[in-house]
């Protein structure tokens, strides 16, 4: 429901402002993905010492947890801020937008994605997948409703940005009501933020990763290409991380499983490998859809977007690896691991570099993406097969970790 309602958000945002005032949005958005990546630092961290504290036994742990990991947040995501506000002009000239004021807004959309990131991190290490789901529906509702209200009152593109900070704002006061009565619970001693630093650190570089991949040829491609041609290959991408925010549901439901178990010591590889089934399925599925009938898939944002049909099944295919590189790279950060640093930063400056060499049409910019991404699925595909094996080799014979 949430992805439906993200979603949702774009093809309000597409019919009522036009493929040239869309890109303004949709890149404010791809800008938005890159600002987030202190919030997706900061669930990261929040939901694996949650899950450790909740394989402990130790839930009275959690409140004091969300404090810390929203403090270390905040403390990166305020000079992110002022930041953007000190460079607000050249970077609106960077985009081609001629209102400052998305700028202005951005920033305070990431301050306030920073606060319910610690929350729903909490709530996926203690597994209340309903709970965040909730939350994260609450958030896009929002957006959708404001999207719709503020741009028929008139405030054009702005009233899109606007909408990026409403939604996130209901859902951390619907959020804060959530952990009543975890204070009584045993607690025990808390990770320090020495500890919580190093790891966040390891998590920040697989979340700049995986936010650059899937959204710098968005902003790339809004600065090289026309404006009508910008905000069909905006439109394609959108539609095309349909698989990839369903690959996002699945780490997140992998991440606290293998988190737990690995604290505990036991068998996790079968969570893995279910997940990696599961993805691999939805990709393959939805790139065949994609493929076979792209004119109802386009059908949502309107009869001035029919040329992104031609695009849609190697976006889903490109997006769809990317899901398995995210999922493959929860699962080394679900262990502490950091074998996926070097190929993931490698990809980063691969799809730049062929995105800054060849950009002359969409089709060329997303060929770039989609060799990017077969090149680093199959080396973080390597990397886990080779711990898999090395694995089943080294455990005793009869368990489940070398079955």
């Amino acid at each position: 429901m949430a992805g439906a309602f993200g979603y949702v958000f774009h093809f309000v945002a597409g019919r009522l402002l036009g493929p040239a005032q869309y890109a303004v949005v949709a890149s404010a958005v791809a800008a938005l993905y890159l600002l987030n990546l202190p919030a997706l630092v900061v669930q990261t961290v929040s939901a694996r010492y949650t899950s450790v504290a909740a394989g402990k036994g130790q839930l009275g742990n959690v409140p004091g947890l969300i404090f810390q990991v929203s403090g270390l947040g905040l403390a990166v995501g305020l000079v992110i801020a002022g930041a953007l506000l000190v460079f607000t002009g050249p970077l609106s000239s960077f985009l081609q937008i001629s209102d400052h004021r998305v700028v202005g807004f951005l920033a305070l959309a990431s301050l306030i994605a920073l606060l319910v990131a610690a929350t729903r991190g909490a709530l996926q290490g203690l597994r209340r997948f309903v709970a965040l789901s909730i939350n994260v529906v609450i958030d896009m509702t929002v957006r959708v409703a404001a999207v719709a209200a503020l741009v028929l009152a008139g405030l054009g593109a702005v009233g899109g940005v606007i909408a990026l900070v409403l939604g996130p704002a209901m859902a951390y006061a619907e959020s804060l009501f959530l952990f009543r009565g975890l204070r009584s619970e045993h607690a025990g001693a808390r990770a320090s933020f020495g500890q919580m630093g190093r790891y966040a650190a390891l998590a920040t570089v697989g979340a700049i990763g995986t936010t650059y991949l899937y959204n710098a040829d968005v902003l790339l491609s809004k600065h090289y290409l026309a404006a009508e041609a910008a905000g069909i290959y905006a439109a394609a991408s959108v539609l095309g991380r349909v698989v990839f925010f369903l690959g996002v549901t699945v780490a997140q439901v992998m991440f606290p499983e293998v988190a737990t178990l690995h604290a505990k010591n036991e068998p996790h590889y079968h969570v893995v490998d279910q997940s990696l089934a599961l993805m691999t399925l939805v990709a393959v599925g939805l790139t065949v859809v994609y493929a076979l009938v792209p004119g109802l898939v386009v059908l949502p944002f309107g009869s001035a977007f029919a040329p992104v049909g031609p695009y849609l099944w190697r976006f889903a295919l490109a997006l769809g690896l990317l899901s398995i590189v995210n999922l493959l790279i929860n699962y080394f950060l679900s262990l502490g691991s950091g074998r996926f640093v070097i190929p993931l930063l490698a990809a980063c400056g691969l799809e730049s570099g062929l995105i800054i060499t060849f950009h002359s049409s969409p089709g060329q910019i997303l060929q770039m993406v989609l060799s990017t991404m077969v090149v680093l699925a199959a080396l973080l595909s390597g990397l886990y097969a080779w711990e898999r094996f090395r694995s089943a080799t080294t455990s005793s014979p009869g368990t489940l970790e070398s079955s």
